[in-house]
């Protein structure tokens, strides 16, 4: 025990009340339960949401997935359990991209606990709830592990005829999720939309985001292949620093015509967010920049912006007024930017390997 910490030892009287009185601080080190450890608690209702084509769905299978084989995300543990996924827009986007994940980090080998409900439920209806109630038993005799996440991936397509912005339909979809979450003793996470107005976050009524235990806001890094994730509520832990997450293509099989047919698998490694991507898409989708990277490339296009000669020498000596030390890494941090296909070198010349008005500028 550390110094200056003393431990409590409350005494519990006989009530006559069946209500469940505790006296103040009691309870303080329950230890509190999780699938990922510092984002995902267990037994909680969380949600991903973000705009349309921001990969959430990406990274919903991607922590399916890594619940089902018990395999730590992001260097974080994992609570092993079975997995249900609920496939509410259909198609075959979902199935692909476990496929991806399956071939980049479980050998090859099927996902056996992760399972696909490959249509919409709906929470607001009983006997919806009661089927995804059923269909935890079933997964858990088939694999001998318990259910611990449940995804329903869209909460449009799970929300049926209701209107979302309507607090009493919005509070039976709650509802009707907090007794599979009771019932199965899973986890219920919502792959959600965003609304028009990016900054006030999720789409629908705010009961939604009220009844939630967890919140995290996806969006794309740019214009690449990269996305920011963003915890946006953390009920009862500290929120984790929000991150990117590089996403890379992976080939699923080749069709009959002998062509490839690929999806993207979410790469669990986090790294800082690439601002300056946000703003220069000529940056977008380029894995692990440093500032160094950055600013070589910003002095790459100050230079020939308006068609200006650049080389080698001048960017080693620009890059020095920065107070960046260019005698060891200069070749490696050029090197970047030419297999990135930002620049080509030819000799001492250094240019854009495409115009820069053709980037956006």
């Amino acid at each position: 025990m550390k110094p200056g910490i003393i431990p409590i030892n409350h005494q519990h009287p006989a009530f006559t009340t069946s209500l469940p009185l505790r006296r103040g601080s009691d309870g303080y080190d329950t230890r509190q339960d999780y699938l990922i450890k510092g984002y995902l608690p267990s037994h909680s209702l969380s949600s991903i949401y973000g705009p349309s084509g921001s990969y959430k769905s990406f990274l919903a299978v991607s922590w399916a997935c890594h619940i089902a084989t018990g395999k730590p995300w992001a260097e974080r543990r994992v609570n092993q359990g079975a997995v249900i996924y609920v496939v509410g827009e259909g198609g075959i986007g979902v199935p692909r991209r476990i496929r991806a994940w399956e071939q980049t980090l479980n050998g090859g080998s099927p996902v056996d606990a992760l399972f696909r409900v490959d249509c919409p439920v709906f929470p607001a209806s009983p006997e919806s709830v009661q089927q995804v109630i059923q269909a935890a038993a079933d997964v858990e005799q088939e694999t001998g592990m318990p259910v611990r996440l449940i995804i329903l991936d869209t909460l449009a397509r799970c929300f049926g005829g209701s209107d979302e912005n309507a607090a009493k339909d919005m509070g039976a979809f709650i509802q009707g999720c907090d007794t599979i979450k009771a019932v199965t003793q899973a986890s219920v996470l919502i792959v959600h939309h965003s609304g028009k107005d990016q900054e006030r976050g999720a789409r629908g009524s705010s009961a939604f985001q009220a009844a939630l235990d967890a919140e995290f806001n996806v969006r794309r890094e740019g214009d690449g292949n990269a996305l920011v994730l963003s915890c946006t509520k953390m009920k009862d832990a500290e929120e984790p620093s929000a991150a990117a997450y590089d996403l890379n293509p992976v080939t699923v099989y080749v069709d009959e015509d002998g062509e490839p047919v690929e999806s993207l698998v979410l790469c669990d490694r986090p790294r800082e967010i690439n601002t300056v991507a946000q703003t220069d898409p000529a940056l977008a989708g380029i894995p692990y920049l440093t500032a160094n990277h950055i600013a070589l490339w910003q002095c790459i296009r100050g230079r020939t912006v308006n068609d200006g000669v650049c080389t080698k020498s001048q960017l080693r000596q620009d890059l020095r007024t920065l107070g960046l030390n260019v005698d060891k890494k200069f070749t490696r941090w050029l090197d970047k930017l030419v297999n990135a296909g930002l620049v080509t070198v030819s000799g001492e010349t250094v240019l854009p390997a495409i115009p820069l008005e053709e980037r956006g500028e």
